[in-house]
């Protein structure tokens, strides 16, 4: 607001009534200043509150969140176009994903939800931050986080930016758990990735090597997401083989994952959820 008031004073100085220019622009440009702002501000505070409602409701409908973090260029649209076979814009330049794309993920019955978000910069201003939060929340709150870096830089240079990532992550994430993808592995030999490990491997938690843009490396990197994920139930439910026993039989096709089913007098099957959904399911079959 003080610069602008200074770009006015000098722009409209010849225009205005008073000794040496100055007059009741000013105020009247002030106070709209003032308005845009605090527009602006219930927008984004508005805006929030819809994000975690609607992290809240992926979370009650099943899905596991999961979130793309990284350096920036080091290939996460790249990568995320690989995992979910989608056409997101990726740029070898600065803030290429400034709105999160989340699409759903395969996993084999699991119901999950991957993001692309903004790339991390060491020594990122603090009102840069701000401006990102909402975008850095979808990593904060996430279930799982894959931490991408470039494996074809140098090995110190691969620290300091899995360094200045896990400083942005720390305070923050609350034990949740990381997979550490080294993205354009095609680039480097296997010597060199051994090297590489041997000089990172302290600050790469579930190291799992990939090549986005050939597209290999992507069935191991699902399994360790498989693995990583917040852990499910097994149970064996009998249902009744009435309308009310097929209704809870689909519900449990959508919330979960049936791994086998037979029907006689009753329908049995073997089910993996999470404990809600199973304890829900139990309430369900109640007298």
């Amino acid at each position: 607001m003080p610069r602008a008031r200074a770009v006015v004073s000098l722009l409209k100085k010849e225009e205005r009534a008073g000794f040496m220019g100055l007059g009741d622009y000013e105020d009247s440009y002030e106070q709209d200043l003032k308005k845009r702002i605090t527009r602006i501000q219930n927008e984004l505070e508005s805006a929030e509150k819809d994000d975690e409602s609607l992290r809240a409701l992926r979370h009650r409908k099943g899905f596991s969140l999961i979130s793309l973090a990284g350096y920036t260029n080091a290939g996460k649209s790249t990568l995320f176009n690989a995992i979910v076979n989608e056409s997101v814009e990726a740029k070898n330049m600065l803030f290429t994903t400034l709105v999160p794309m989340t699409r759903a993920l395969d996993l084999g019955g699991r119901k999950a939800l991957l993001t692309d978000t903004v790339g991390f910069i060491e020594d990122l201003p603090h009102w840069l931050v701000d401006a990102f939060k909402s975008t850095l929340d979808e990593i904060f709150l996430s279930d799982l986080i894959l931490l991408v870096v470039d494996a074809s830089e140098k090995p110190e240079t691969i620290l300091q930016k899995l360094s200045t990532s896990h400083d942005t992550l720390w305070d923050r994430i609350q034990g949740v758990p990381i997979i550490t993808v080294l993205n354009k592995a095609d680039l480097v030999n296997e010597s060199e990735l051994e090297a590489i490990m041997d000089h990172i491997g302290y600050m790469a938690p579930n190291p799992v090597f990939v090549s986005a843009k050939k597209g290999t490396g992507m069935a191991a990197l699902k399994d360790e997401i498989i693995k990583h994920l917040p852990p499910w139930c097994f149970c064996s439910l009998s249902l009744p083989n009435s309308e009310k026993g097929m209704s809870i039989l689909s519900w449990l096709y959508e919330e979960g994952i049936v791994h086998n089913v037979e029907f006689g007098e009753r329908i049995f099957l073997d089910y993996e959820a999470r404990t809600e959904i199973i304890s829900r399911a139990h309430a369900l079959l109640e007298p």
